[in-house]
């Protein structure tokens, strides 16, 4: 993978993970501050959304977002597990939380709400950084660029019709 390519993923995994962090300190810091885990957990009808739930979620995702930021920094590809097992977790739960709301909403006005249209976006763009990032990582990949790179002279493209190539410069 050409090395401006590789930039540009990083800058997009560097992005997700500060997103992670950085929301993942918010929802910290609102539950800590706000004094949100005395109260009674009855309120809240699911359970991703009662206070103590969501503070170990927070928890989580800072530990992931953490985890992945360093794995950026060092290009460990063994570092997008935990970030990618964290965001299915999620993904899976939020999954559940909307099939619940197919109840209480018709199908077609589920299927056309905002929170549908990012429940579908942001996996498609944190699950292709994530791939492409693994694949960036991956040591195999690293090594056919390098090898790629040191080539003095590029051979030149063949090209030949009929059943016979013709080999006659090479």
């Amino acid at each position: 993978m050409e090395r401006a390519l590789r930039r540009y993923v990083k800058v997009h995994g560097y992005a997700v993970a500060m997103a992670a962090l950085f929301f993942g300190c918010i929802f910290v810091a609102s539950i800590v501050s706000a004094d949100q885990l005395n109260r009674s957990a009855n309120a809240y009808a699911f359970f991703r959304s009662r206070p103590l739930e969501q503070l170990i979620f927070s928890i989580a995702w800072i530990v992931a977002g953490m985890i992945f930021l360093l794995g950026l920094i060092c290009e460990r590809k063994e570092a997008i597990f935990p970030f990618a097992t964290m965001f299915l977790v999620e993904w899976s739960l939020l999954l559940v939380q909307l099939i619940g709301k197919v109840e209480h909403r018709g199908i077609s006005e589920l299927l056309l709400s905002a929170e549908a249209a990012v429940f579908l976006l942001v996996p498609l763009y944190v699950g292709y950084t994530l791939v492409i990032l693994y694949r960036v990582f991956d040591n195999r990949y690293k090594e056919e660029e390098d090898d790629i790179e040191q080539q003095a002279t590029r051979l030149p493209v063949k090209f030949f019709f009929g059943d016979e190539p013709d080999d006659s410069y090479s």
